[in-house]
């Protein structure tokens, strides 16, 4: 990502980066982001990034390792990756947090590298931090354990909690069509202030939820899929799932894995799609009591 975008999209990230918009906190939203799978080549060295580091909380779901922020669950599963967020079309998740200086100083002491809102190819350097990113500014990006990569955005509003989820970011060269799709999907809005190397959407009842941006570099990139990667898929809770995965059908998207109850999960409702460019999601409804 080119520092023109790096900046100004971090800029209209910040924009909403209110605890008030956030999540599931927001009980009666149709649609929310709610979890994260993993798979990872140690829980424990997870734990450390998630809990010790960026002070989520450690427990149990289902009987599987979770860590829990406000608003999310991160499931971890011990299984070696088979690559990075980087080469998928699911770029990181965002966090806000009151004070982005302070917990950037905190996981850089404790050895997470910083990179930029488009990390470099393996063995090269990350470009330097610049405008509202540097030095630990308004937001900043991290890399945690096997390339789990998030960024910390600046909760702008009073009370914020010491952290929360905030927004999925994808990058897709072509960015507008991958909006365009996430808003068929899931009855989201465009959000104002559409770029052209940015654009966002907002899923009804909860706001500012999901970024798109231009992939600025090579143009011949193909993006894998997230199945396997240390980011394996994410999660959004329906209300009525049954019938939105009907809905999905009639709009011509087909289900990955068709809508079912698990009683090992305590009968929850799931189903599995997956988009156009390889990012794997996984649909629940009752996560966690919502």
């Amino acid at each position: 990502m080119g520092k023109r975008g790096l900046g100004c999209a971090g800029m209209l990230a910040l924009l909403a980066a209110s605890p008030g918009l956030a999540q599931t906190s927001n009980k009666t939203a149709p649609v929310v982001v709610s979890h994260f799978h993993l798979n990872v080549t140690s829980v424990d060295a997870h734990k450390r990034f998630w809990v010790d580091t960026l002070g989520g909380t450690a427990s149990k779901l289902y009987g599987l390792d979770v860590v829990q922020f406000p608003d999310i669950y991160i499931f971890l599963r011990q299984h070696p990756p088979t690559g990075p967020t980087r080469g998928t079309a699911f770029d990181h998740i965002g966090l806000a947090v009151p004070d982005v200086p302070a917990l950037t100083t905190k996981v850089v002491a404790a050895g997470y590298k910083l990179t930029t809102g488009r990390e470099p190819a393996p063995g090269q350097e990350a470009a330097a931090a610049t405008g509202t990113q540097a030095p630990y500014g308004r937001f900043s990006y991290l890399l945690g354990p096997d390339g789990a990569k998030v960024e910390l955005v600046t909760a702008a509003g009073p009370n914020a909690p010491p952290i929360a989820y905030h927004h999925i970011h994808f990058i897709n060269k072509q960015y507008v069509e991958m909006q365009q799709w996430y808003t068929r999907v899931f009855d989201a809005t465009l959000r104002p202030g559409q770029t052209d190397f940015f654009i966002g959407a907002d899923l009804p009842g909860v706001g500012y939820s999901l970024n798109f941006f231009r992939w600025e570099g090579d143009q011949a990139v193909t993006h894998a899929t997230t199945a396997g990667r240390v980011m394996d898929r994410a999660g959004f809770d329906v209300r009525n799932l049954e019938d939105f995965c009907k809905r999905l059908e009639a709009k011509g998207v087909t289900l990955t894995v068709p809508y079912r109850r698990r009683p090992e999960f305590g009968n929850l409702g799931t189903a599995v799609i997956t988009d156009p460019w390889g990012t794997v999601i996984e649909l629940t409804e009752g996560l966690a009591g919502r």
